[in-house]
């Protein structure tokens, strides 16, 4: 399968991209929260075309920062919001490396409260997180950023992998036994990382 991140196709009007990315911005900048509190969780992508369709792109570096700059501005205007309902919540900031265009925010609430916190295993080997590429954002002091895996999942059971399949998949992942249904079933599941996941709190 080919890189489904690649910029080969070439993008013209660089200014209706950014005036694209600010329209979507000012559309999501405030949180909806009677479909938050109806819900209890809900999350915000990059959807801006035409980085973000069935064939995703990544945006040059110097949009991502805009890009950037929104999701961060969206973030800490959905905490001024939240801090309002005078409950806990769970507010985070995705962002992706090197598959930018998944990067989004999300909350949870309630009875979802801890639902975020169960998708990515922390990074073995723990980096920096790459300030140099975003220093120009007004709002990066006020977060605090940890360091984790973005990985596909491939079950041996559940998927009916072939024999040739899981040959494959030794070479190239981290192989471990998974539990479900309070422990009633087992299963092999083989975890192929694709990237890194830098997820942001804001700060105290």
């Amino acid at each position: 399968m080919g890189n489904l991140f690649t910029n080969k196709k070439k993008i013209r009007n660089w200014k209706r991209r950014v005036r694209n990315v600010h329209k979507w911005k000012k559309s999501y900048l405030h949180l909806d929260l009677e479909q938050l509190l109806k819900n209890e969780k809900t999350h915000l992508k990059i959807w801006i075309d035409p980085w973000y369709r069935l064939a995703r792109r990544n945006p040059p570096h110097w949009l991502r920062k805009i890009m950037f700059e929104g999701l961060t501005e969206i973030c800490l205007n959905w905490k001024k919001q939240l801090d309002e309902l005078k409950e806990p919540y769970d507010l985070q900031i995705w962002l992706y490396d090197p598959n930018f265009i998944n990067s989004e925010v999300v909350v949870a609430i309630r009875g979802s409260l801890e639902s975020y916190n169960r998708t990515f295993n922390k990074a073995s080997n723990i980096k920096d997180f790459p300030k140099e590429y975003y220093l120009s954002s007004q709002f990066l002091s006020e977060l605090e950023w940890g360091h984790y895996l973005e990985e596909d999942y491939y079950f041996l059971t559940l998927d009916d992998l072939t024999d040739t399949e899981v040959d494959k998949l030794k070479n190239r992942a981290i192989v471990e036994e998974v539990i479900f249904n309070n422990g009633s079933s087992k299963d092999t599941c083989f975890r192929i990382n694709k990237g890194d996941v830098w997820v942001a709190t804001v700060k105290a």
